[in-house]
């Protein structure tokens, strides 16, 4: 399975120039399945430090606009992010999308961080609890949107639940890449899964600027392919007998505590 992940424009939206870049390169690369950054249409929701229905009801409906639209992109699988509400709770909520099944809801983000630029805490709620496994094309994909990576005890629970990949939307700044890589490796060295990454590149109209770099860092925590100004998406064809052999080897066969 070819799978994608980008780095796209911060504010992107269905229809415009960035949307229409994305439609290329996806045209260009024909992957099996793309993800797509954190929450990937409109501006940075949380940025402001004050809730506002009115804006988080607005970034819903644009998302849900762009989300309609995904068969443009002609990939079979997309997977991605979006602000909804589940039972009437501000999520940040994992789907899985294919033209046969559409919208399929799979994760929502349990971790948010509360400093400038992400008050996250502030927007967003928990919702359920639910780390469930997504169908991508034939293989297994588990969620952790963002700052869910840092918590790495839920990407081993992934590994040991089938999960051939974790995948990770993110909406990160530029001085914390390494250290997103970094934990992005040990992911998968813990879970013996591919870890796959897309995030938000360039400076809003406020300012605020995310890092790109998308990644995608195989079983044993090398990185086999990575986003640039130059180059914004990648692919690379997941190996599953290589997923196997890391989940057969050290550390993933180790047993937990009783």
């Amino acid at each position: 399975m070819k799978l994608a992940v980008c780095e796209a424009a911060p504010q992107m939206l269905y229809g415009d120039d960035d949307w229409n870049r994305l439609v290329e390169l996806c045209r260009r690369y024909r992957p099996d399945a793309l993800l797509l950054n954190e929450m990937p249409f409109g501006r940075w929701l949380s940025a402001g430090p004050e809730p506002d229905r009115e804006a988080l009801l607005g970034s819903q409906n644009v998302h849900d606009h762009g989300l309609d639209h995904l068969d443009e992109l002609s990939v079979p699988t997309v997977l991605g992010s979006r602000p909804t509400l589940e039972n009437e709770c501000s999520v940040n909520q994992a789907f899985s999308w294919s033209a046969a099944a559409g919208l399929t809801a799979v994760h929502t983000k349990q971790f948010f961080p509360n400093e400038p630029g992400y008050y996250e805490v502030r927007w967003f709620e928990r919702g359920k609890l639910r780390f469930e496994l997504a169908e991508a094309g034939g293989i297994k994909a588990g969620f952790l949107i963002c700052t869910d990576v840092m918590f790495l005890e839920w990407a081993r629970f992934y590994g040991r639940s089938g999960a051939h990949v974790i995948v990770v939307p993110r909406a990160t700044p530029t001085p914390s890449l390494q250290r997103w890589k970094t934990v992005m490796s040990t992911a998968a060295v813990i879970s013996g899964c591919y870890v796959a990454s897309s995030n938000r590149a360039g400076i809003d109209e406020s300012g605020q600027e995310f890092g790109g770099r998308g990644w995608i860092i195989d079983p044993v925590g090398d990185v086999v392919a990575e986003t640039s100004p130059e180059h914004p998406m990648v692919t690379t064809t997941l190996d599953l007998q290589l997923v196997a052999q890391a989940k057969d080897g050290y550390p993933a066969y180790v047993e937990e505590l009783p």
